[in-house]
């Protein structure tokens, strides 16, 4: 961890981030980093360092720094592809937005990962490092079910969306990635004061409906909306859920790659009507 370097936090979610880094500095102990809450306040902190950046100020790069250092810590400790993609994806932003510049203990990674074909334009590298922050919060999330990422595992993809142009074609993505974490939260942890399951429903069908949608989006867009109809229909008894979820459940038998996820969907959308039938009796 040759790259950080003791300096002073100007915040409370800085300081404790720092704690995290320096603990494993000090003591070589990077328990700290592999915990949940730590990222929630990488997380946090990079909606800092995207607010000075959306004004125009020079980006804290030691603040970036400690973000990479837990990403690191973690890739290394909890053997996390999705946080070693987290870190490159944040170091090759260092550069773009440093003018090329990056700590020198970063420097082979990064070229190593511009070869691979990383873009340096800073817009761009920008939003491949919050994919790759997104993904690995959520991939910690999804193994862990930590009610303490509760709340950051779907911010950070709304950041995401937020960074992605809506005419990017990547856009539709967002969507239904926000879509897939918001729905997996409404099963995992149900509320009744926000509705996780209605908030999903309305991103996958606006993803359906994007311009630049590709067939994998539509298939994927289906396969979150029939069983998401399915669970409000259930929850509401609205037969416009009913008509919503057949057309998806149609659309999959329509799309399935093989004849055996044929003959599923098919089973799924007869177990859908004789349901529906019963409810009417």
């Amino acid at each position: 961890m040759a790259f950080w370097r003791r300096r002073h936090a100007s915040s409370p979610v800085e300081a404790r981030l720092r704690r995290r880094v320096q603990d494993y500095v000090d003591r070589r102990d990077a328990a700290l980093a592999l915990e949940g809450e730590a990222l929630v306040e990488t997380s946090q902190a990079l909606d800092a360092l995207l607010l000075q950046r959306g004004q125009g100020a020079a980006l804290p790069i030691g603040v970036l720094a400690d973000v990479i250092a837990v990403h690191r810590l973690r890739a290394t400790g909890l053997s996390s592809p999705e946080d070693t993609h987290a870190y490159v994806s944040l170091a090759v932003w260092m550069h773009a937005f440093n003018g090329g510049d990056v700590a020198p203990q970063l420097r082979q990674e990064v070229d190593d990962a511009i070869a691979r074909g990383a873009e340096t334009d800073e817009p761009a590298a920008l939003l491949r490092a919050l994919q790759g922050h997104a993904s690995a919060v959520r991939a910690h999330w999804l193994k862990t079910r930590d009610p303490a990422l509760a709340d950051s595992v779907v911010a950070v993809f709304v950041r995401l969306l937020d960074y992605t142009p809506s005419e990017d074609p990547a856009y539709a993505t967002r969507l239904l990635d926000l879509a897939g974490v918001t729905a997996a939260r409404s099963r995992f942890m149900p509320s009744e004061e926000v509705s996780d399951l209605d908030d999903a429903i309305d991103l996958a069908e606006r993803a359906l409906h994007h311009p630049q949608v590709t067939s994998p989006g539509i298939r994927r867009a289906h396969k979150l909306l029939g069983p998401l109809l399915v669970t409000r229909l259930e929850r509401d008894k609205n037969r416009a859920d009913f008509d919503r979820a057949s057309k998806s459940f149609n659309a999959l038998v329509d799309l399935a790659p093989d004849e055996h996820e044929r003959e599923q969907c098919q089973r799924d959308l007869m177990t859908l009507h004789h349901q529906y039938e019963n409810w009417g009796r």
